[in-house]
């Protein structure tokens, strides 16, 4: 994970239950008066504070784990607690942005949990399947950041929250640091693992971890070696 002093480091919990339909997660939508992400439905979190440091006696990954829980209760009152959350990955907005962020996502169980949005920064919320969010976004209905896409992707090839756990706990946590190119005439960001991303080069032969910006939406193309 990088280490670079400009970039904020943040926490997004991604927020799981098991219904009869089906596994669902809990997305929110960033208020459009928000400077960052207006109107897109994201996970819940925010940006690792002095005192989710202090609180965790300088342990990083606690620091991490403080902020995704004050941030979820601040922004949807659940109440999530540091033994159920399970790291996921790390995402560093890629170099060319402004606003910079290494976020920890960690998934959790949020079986029984009650929802309520702040108004503020979110201003609504809603549970479904991460087939379904995918679907709403390929047809403009809902907007998503790449990350949050990817998650999904990853999200809709389980039926439980168990499977989701252990799927993530049989990989190793990758470190994303997403490489900005064009393909085709398309906005193409490519990712590690993608045999274009060492050379950023969109052409290159062989496997796929990739999101391309078409009419507005993201496509996420994941194709193992």
């Amino acid at each position: 994970m990088t280490g670079d002093s400009n970039i904020q480091l943040a926490a997004t919990a991604v927020v799981l239950r098991d219904t009869g339909g089906g596994l669902e997660v809990l997305l929110l939508r960033r208020h459009e008066q928000m400077r960052l992400g207006a109107g897109h439905w994201v996970f819940p979190g925010g940006s690792v504070d002095p005192e989710d440091f202090r609180d965790a006696d300088g342990n990083r990954m606690r620091a991490f784990q403080l902020a995704a829980i004050r941030e979820s209760q601040e922004e949807a009152a659940l109440r999530l607690a540091e033994e159920g959350l399970q790291l996921m990955a790390y995402w560093t907005t890629p170099a060319h942005m402004r606003r910079r962020y290494a976020t920890a996502f960690f998934l959790c169980d949020g079986a029984g949990q009650s929802v309520c949005v702040d108004g503020e920064e979110m201003d609504a919320h809603q549970w479904g399947s991460p087939a379904d969010f995918i679907c709403a976004h390929r047809a403009g209905e809902l907007a998503l950041m790449p990350p949050t896409l990817v998650t999904l992707s990853e999200l809709a090839h389980c039926s439980t929250v168990g499977q989701a756990q252990q799927f993530y706990a049989d990989r190793d946590v990758p470190d994303i640091h997403p490489r900005l190119t064009e393909h085709h005439g398309a906005v193409c960001m490519l990712y590690t693992g993608d045999a274009g991303y060492d050379q950023e080069n969109p052409a290159a032969a062989g496997a796929r971890n990739r999101c391309y910006l078409e009419e507005g939406v993201w496509r996420y193309e994941f194709l193992a070696p």
